[in-house]
Protein backbone atom coordinates (compact mmCIF):
# COMPACT_ATOMS: atom_id res chain seq x y z
CA UNK A 1 0.00 0.00 0.00
CA UNK A 2 1.79 3.14 -0.92
CA UNK A 3 1.65 6.12 0.99
CA UNK A 4 -1.27 8.33 -0.75
CA UNK A 5 -3.44 4.86 -0.26
CA UNK A 6 -2.67 4.74 3.67
CA UNK A 7 -3.51 8.71 3.97
CA UNK A 8 -6.64 7.87 2.59
CA UNK A 9 -7.44 5.06 4.71
CA UNK A 10 -6.52 6.69 7.67
CA UNK A 11 -8.76 10.16 6.93
CA UNK A 12 -11.59 7.57 6.17
CA UNK A 13 -11.06 5.78 9.23
CA UNK A 14 -11.41 9.13 11.16
CA UNK A 15 -14.07 10.33 9.59
CA UNK A 16 -16.04 6.97 10.46
CA UNK A 17 -15.11 7.04 14.08
CA UNK A 18 -16.26 10.63 14.20
CA UNK A 19 -19.69 9.72 12.75
CA UNK A 20 -19.77 6.56 14.93
CA UNK A 21 -19.00 8.97 18.52
CA UNK A 22 -21.16 11.63 17.18
CA UNK A 23 -24.11 9.33 16.88
CA UNK A 24 -23.36 7.62 20.11
CA UNK A 25 -23.38 10.94 22.01
CA UNK A 26 -26.38 12.11 19.90
CA UNK A 27 -28.45 8.79 21.06
CA UNK A 28 -27.13 9.30 24.91
CA UNK A 29 -28.35 12.89 24.90
CA UNK A 30 -31.78 11.89 23.30
CA UNK A 31 -32.46 9.23 25.75
CA UNK A 32 -31.30 11.22 28.51
CA UNK A 33 -33.87 14.37 27.58
CA UNK A 34 -36.54 11.33 26.88
CA UNK A 35 -35.62 10.65 30.64
CA UNK A 36 -36.56 14.23 31.40
CA UNK A 37 -39.84 15.04 29.58
CA UNK A 38 -40.78 11.93 31.29
CA UNK A 39 -39.71 13.34 35.15
CA UNK A 40 -41.29 16.77 34.38
CA UNK A 41 -44.98 14.65 33.17
CA UNK A 42 -45.16 12.51 35.51
CA UNK A 43 -45.06 15.45 38.20
CA UNK A 44 -46.41 18.28 36.34
CA UNK A 45 -49.18 15.68 36.10
CA UNK A 46 -50.63 15.60 39.76
CA UNK A 47 -50.64 19.36 40.05
CA UNK A 48 -53.87 20.37 41.52
CA UNK A 49 -55.31 17.08 41.63
CA UNK A 50 -56.91 15.50 44.62
CA UNK A 51 -55.04 12.80 46.69
CA UNK A 52 -57.15 9.80 46.88
CA UNK A 53 -55.59 8.68 50.05
CA UNK A 54 -56.35 11.72 52.25
CA UNK A 55 -58.15 13.85 49.75
CA UNK A 56 -55.81 16.79 50.24
CA UNK A 57 -54.39 18.46 47.39
CA UNK A 58 -51.20 18.44 45.55
CA UNK A 59 -49.07 21.43 45.33
CA UNK A 60 -47.97 22.87 42.09
CA UNK A 61 -44.24 21.76 40.42
CA UNK A 62 -42.90 23.36 37.07
CA UNK A 63 -40.17 21.38 35.67
CA UNK A 64 -37.36 22.80 32.94
CA UNK A 65 -37.42 19.98 30.18
CA UNK A 66 -33.84 19.94 30.38
CA UNK A 67 -33.93 18.45 33.57
CA UNK A 68 -30.55 16.54 34.18
CA UNK A 69 -33.13 13.66 35.82
CA UNK A 70 -31.94 9.78 34.49
CA UNK A 71 -34.20 6.73 35.80
CA UNK A 72 -32.62 4.00 37.06
CA UNK A 73 -33.56 0.27 38.11
CA UNK A 74 -32.83 -1.28 41.28
CA UNK A 75 -30.32 -3.37 40.02
CA UNK A 76 -28.73 0.01 38.02
CA UNK A 77 -28.89 1.86 41.18
CA UNK A 78 -26.77 -1.17 43.27
CA UNK A 79 -24.69 -0.89 40.40
CA UNK A 80 -23.81 2.89 40.85
CA UNK A 81 -22.95 2.82 44.41
CA UNK A 82 -19.63 1.60 42.96
CA UNK A 83 -19.26 4.07 40.54
CA UNK A 84 -16.79 6.97 40.62
CA UNK A 85 -19.28 9.87 40.92
CA UNK A 86 -23.22 9.69 41.46
CA UNK A 87 -26.24 11.27 42.91
CA UNK A 88 -29.13 8.87 43.23
CA UNK A 89 -32.44 10.30 44.10
CA UNK A 90 -35.00 8.05 45.41
CA UNK A 91 -38.72 9.71 45.43
CA UNK A 92 -42.19 9.67 43.75
CA UNK A 93 -44.41 11.99 42.04
CA UNK A 94 -46.88 11.31 44.70
CA UNK A 95 -45.20 12.32 47.76
CA UNK A 96 -45.79 15.90 48.81
CA UNK A 97 -42.64 15.92 50.52
CA UNK A 98 -40.85 14.95 47.04
CA UNK A 99 -42.87 17.42 45.36
CA UNK A 100 -42.01 20.33 47.20
CA UNK A 101 -37.92 19.99 47.20
CA UNK A 102 -38.00 19.40 43.09
CA UNK A 103 -37.61 23.37 42.70
CA UNK A 104 -34.28 23.67 45.37
CA UNK A 105 -32.90 20.22 43.91
CA UNK A 106 -33.21 21.10 40.15
CA UNK A 107 -31.72 25.09 41.00
CA UNK A 108 -28.47 23.41 42.89
CA UNK A 109 -28.10 21.28 39.87
CA UNK A 110 -27.50 23.73 37.41
CA UNK A 111 -25.85 25.88 39.68
CA UNK A 112 -22.96 23.06 40.08
CA UNK A 113 -23.13 22.05 36.24
CA UNK A 114 -24.74 19.00 37.55
CA UNK A 115 -25.82 16.81 33.97
CA UNK A 116 -26.99 13.78 35.60
CA UNK A 117 -29.23 12.68 38.74
CA UNK A 118 -30.46 8.87 38.83
CA UNK A 119 -34.44 9.06 39.55
CA UNK A 120 -35.15 5.87 41.38
CA UNK A 121 -38.91 4.66 41.86
CA UNK A 122 -39.08 2.03 44.38
CA UNK A 123 -43.25 1.60 44.04
CA UNK A 124 -43.06 -1.73 41.94
CA UNK A 125 -40.41 -3.08 44.06
CA UNK A 126 -40.45 -1.99 47.72
CA UNK A 127 -42.49 -4.28 50.70
CA UNK A 128 -45.24 -2.94 52.01
CA UNK A 129 -47.25 -3.35 55.60
CA UNK A 130 -50.55 -2.21 56.77
CA UNK A 131 -52.59 -2.99 60.50
CA UNK A 132 -54.95 -5.49 59.94
CA UNK A 133 -57.53 -6.09 63.14
CA UNK A 134 -54.40 -5.47 65.51
CA UNK A 135 -51.67 -7.33 63.48
CA UNK A 136 -48.89 -6.54 61.09
CA UNK A 137 -49.74 -7.57 58.25
CA UNK A 138 -47.42 -8.10 54.75
CA UNK A 139 -49.15 -6.72 51.76
CA UNK A 140 -46.64 -7.54 48.91
CA UNK A 141 -42.98 -8.67 49.37
CA UNK A 142 -40.23 -6.62 48.00
CA UNK A 143 -38.20 -7.79 45.02
CA UNK A 144 -35.28 -9.55 45.58
CA UNK A 145 -33.09 -6.54 44.28
CA UNK A 146 -35.05 -4.25 46.74
CA UNK A 147 -34.12 -6.56 49.28
CA UNK A 148 -29.98 -6.48 47.95
CA UNK A 149 -30.23 -2.60 47.97
CA UNK A 150 -31.57 -1.95 51.61
CA UNK A 151 -28.59 -4.46 52.70
CA UNK A 152 -26.09 -1.93 51.29
CA UNK A 153 -27.92 0.51 52.46
CA UNK A 154 -28.58 -0.61 56.12
CA UNK A 155 -25.89 1.27 58.07
CA UNK A 156 -27.89 4.87 56.77
CA UNK A 157 -32.18 3.70 57.27
CA UNK A 158 -34.09 3.73 59.25
CA UNK A 159 -36.32 1.22 60.90
CA UNK A 160 -40.00 0.06 58.73
CA UNK A 161 -42.42 0.72 62.00
CA UNK A 162 -46.16 1.25 61.13
CA UNK A 163 -48.41 2.80 64.66
CA UNK A 164 -51.65 2.43 64.97
CA UNK A 165 -54.62 5.15 65.77
CA UNK A 166 -54.08 4.60 69.18
CA UNK A 167 -50.21 4.81 69.48
CA UNK A 168 -48.88 1.42 69.26
CA UNK A 169 -45.70 0.57 67.00
CA UNK A 170 -45.51 -2.52 65.14
CA UNK A 171 -41.95 -3.50 63.84
CA UNK A 172 -41.86 -4.94 60.49
CA UNK A 173 -37.99 -6.17 61.16
CA UNK A 174 -37.27 -4.33 57.77
CA UNK A 175 -35.61 -1.28 56.89
CA UNK A 176 -37.03 1.42 54.98
CA UNK A 177 -36.17 4.22 52.31
CA UNK A 178 -38.19 7.04 53.55
CA UNK A 179 -38.87 9.90 50.39
CA UNK A 180 -37.15 12.03 49.34
CA UNK A 181 -33.88 10.31 50.06
CA UNK A 182 -30.63 10.97 48.58
CA UNK A 183 -27.38 9.01 47.77
CA UNK A 184 -24.30 10.77 47.11
CA UNK A 185 -21.30 8.47 45.78
CA UNK A 186 -17.29 9.18 44.82
CA UNK A 187 -14.61 7.46 44.33
CA UNK A 188 -16.82 3.94 44.87
CA UNK A 189 -18.24 4.95 48.28
CA UNK A 190 -21.18 6.63 49.44
CA UNK A 191 -20.52 10.00 50.93
CA UNK A 192 -23.76 10.58 52.18
CA UNK A 193 -27.08 8.52 52.36
CA UNK A 194 -29.91 10.39 53.69
CA UNK A 195 -33.50 12.23 53.66
CA UNK A 196 -33.77 15.91 52.28
CA UNK A 197 -37.03 17.30 53.10
CA UNK A 198 -38.58 20.69 54.55
CA UNK A 199 -39.20 21.12 57.79
CA UNK A 200 -43.07 22.13 58.44
CA UNK A 201 -44.29 25.33 60.39
CA UNK A 202 -46.87 25.88 62.23
CA UNK A 203 -50.48 24.88 61.17
CA UNK A 204 -48.67 23.95 57.61
CA UNK A 205 -49.30 20.64 55.77
CA UNK A 206 -47.12 18.65 53.68
CA UNK A 207 -48.81 19.83 50.98
CA UNK A 208 -48.70 23.25 51.56
CA UNK A 209 -46.22 25.26 49.32
CA UNK A 210 -43.19 26.27 50.11
CA UNK A 211 -41.97 29.53 51.87
CA UNK A 212 -38.88 31.00 50.82
CA UNK A 213 -37.07 30.32 53.96
CA UNK A 214 -38.02 26.61 53.56
CA UNK A 215 -36.41 27.45 49.96
CA UNK A 216 -33.35 28.77 51.06
CA UNK A 217 -32.50 25.87 53.50
CA UNK A 218 -33.42 22.97 50.96
CA UNK A 219 -30.99 25.12 48.73
CA UNK A 220 -28.46 25.42 51.36
CA UNK A 221 -28.69 21.58 51.88
CA UNK A 222 -28.41 20.25 48.73
CA UNK A 223 -25.73 22.60 47.86
CA UNK A 224 -23.61 21.14 50.91
CA UNK A 225 -24.42 18.02 50.13
CA UNK A 226 -24.02 17.79 45.93
CA UNK A 227 -21.06 20.30 46.31
CA UNK A 228 -19.14 17.11 48.45
CA UNK A 229 -18.82 15.40 44.78
CA UNK A 230 -19.18 18.29 42.54
CA UNK A 231 -17.78 21.23 43.56
CA UNK A 232 -13.82 21.36 43.37
CA UNK A 233 -13.37 23.97 45.41
CA UNK A 234 -14.59 23.78 48.98
CA UNK A 235 -14.31 26.97 50.07
CA UNK A 236 -16.80 28.17 46.96
CA UNK A 237 -20.41 29.57 48.18
CA UNK A 238 -23.80 29.01 46.81
CA UNK A 239 -23.40 33.24 45.37
CA UNK A 240 -20.17 31.99 43.69
CA UNK A 241 -19.65 30.15 40.34
CA UNK A 242 -18.47 26.42 41.28
CA UNK A 243 -17.39 23.31 38.84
Amino acid sequence: MNKKKIIVFIILFVVVLALGMGGYFLLVHKEQNKDALRFKEEYEALNDTIRDSDGAKYNNVNIDKNNPIKYVTVEEAIELLDSKKAIIYVGANWCPWCRNMISPMLDVAKKLNIKTIYYLELDDDKSNYEIQNNELKQINKGSQSYYKLLDKLKDYLSDYELTDSDGKTYATGEKRIYMPFFITIKNGGIVEAKEISRTLEDGQTKYAEMTEKQYNDLYDNFYETFGKIYKSDSTCSPDQKCN
